[in-house]
């Protein structure tokens, strides 16, 4: 039987003091999750390391992680946050002086630093202004020409939760030899993501927001063509084919994204989002979606009638996400913040305005406590 939002909401040991509504920032534990990284932690303290029983494990991890995104366990590498998994396209990609990345302004950070910081290589990164907070496929293509080789853009907007249409924008790049790199960070979890069907040469995400794991670990996945293009960043033991021989040296890469994944595995955490993610398909990512977009459009829907803007006006389904950002048009945003946060509603404060981002194991009751505290 499919896990339902009020099974899992008994997991979460927070929901007995807040009403927690900020999943785009940092997500509570799950008692599962915790239990799981305690396990290792204990056996870890009591017991000798064994490398074989652990190396299972987040076998079975990648495993999980590829059926929540549609794709090969090969595709997989773990990492530890997404700005890690962005890093490493920078820096693995045999770039040239003229060439050019095409980004979104207004990003998060994460998916801006790496690409300015090849302007000391000669890459030149370009921003895509959008309009009324929404991008249009067509306008972000065309800043693509012959010396782009990155299309960097994020799945869902951190701050006004715009979701870009990855299948068109792939489409308006066919025929060019473009790398579509995608921050999923603010996506995978809580919305569906199919990589069999949506042809994305590269996908990451940290676990530690709608994925509702631990902080420190996270995943990205290599498709064909970037697996072909990429080098690691860093090669350790673990990168290599002959990765238990200390003393003959090979320099042969694993065949697959294992490549990525230089040494020394975060053991805890990434057993800790396999847990995370093993309460994520057994609800199922179709009804994960459907209830956090029925719960971020009630917010859509009754904020502007007690006053409030929104930040990204109510558009069609497929341009929403679970993130809903408002602002009182005479209120202060930091009064407002402090006033729900004593209140047990926790939101985030982003510069003038609050995010919202309830999660499936989420309840009505939580969207009510937060309606309720704002002051009209």
């Amino acid at each position: 039987m499919p896990l339902t939002p009020e099974e899992m909401r008994a997991l979460f040991p927070i929901t007995r003091r807040y009403a927690y509504l900020d999943h785009a920032a940092i997500a509570p534990l799950a008692t599962p999750v915790r239990s799981t990284m305690d396990v290792f932690l204990t056996r870890q303290s009591e017991e000798p390391f064994e490398r074989e029983h652990w190396e299972r494990l987040r076998g079975q991890v990648r495993n999980r992680v590829a059926e929540l995104v549609v794709a090969r366990p090969e595709s997989i590498a773990f990492i530890k946050n997404t700005t890690t998994g962005l890093g490493l396209v920078a820096a693995g990609l045999d770039w040239e002086s003229g060439d050019n990345v095409v980004g979104v302004d207004r990003e998060f950070p994460a998916n801006i630093y790496p690409w300015m910081d090849l302007r000391r290589r000669g890459v030149e990164l370009r921003l895509y202004r959008p309009s009324n907070g929404r991008i249009e496929v067509g306008a972000v293509s065309r800043l693509c020409d012959q010396r782009t080789r990155v299309l960097a853009v994020s799945a869902v907007q951190f701050w006004n939760g715009f979701r870009v249409d990855l299948g068109a924008l792939r489409t308006a790049l066919r025929g060019r030899d473009v790398l579509l790199i995608v921050d999923a960070i603010q996506a995978v979890g809580a919305l569906r993501i199919d990589l069999s069907q949506l042809a994305v040469d590269y996908l990451c995400a940290g676990a530690q927001k709608w994925l509702l794991g631990p902080i420190g670990a996270g995943f990205a996945y290599v498709g064909p063509r970037m697996l072909e293009r990429l080098h690691p960043a860093i090669i350790g033991t673990d990168s290599v084919v002959r990765d238990e021989e200390y003393f003959d040296y090979e320099l042969t890469l694993k065949p697959d994204a294992r490549r990525f994944e230089e040494a020394s595995p975060n053991y805890p955490g990434i057993l800790g989002m396999g847990a995370a993610v093993n309460l994520l398909l057994r609800a199922g990512p179709a009804a994960v979606e459907d209830a956090v977009l029925r719960l971020a459009d009630r917010l859509r829907e009754e904020l502007p009638r007690r006053g409030y803007q929104l930040l990204l006006s109510p558009g069609p389904s497929s341009e929403r996400s679970g993130i809903v950002s408002f602002r009182h048009p005479r209120m202060v945003p930091v009064e407002l913040h402090g006033r729900l946060r004593d209140a047990g509603i926790i939101i985030s404060l982003r510069g003038d305005f609050l995010r919202a981002s309830p999660h499936y194991y989420n309840s009505d009751t939580d969207v009510d406590r937060l309606l309720e505290a704002l002051p009209r």
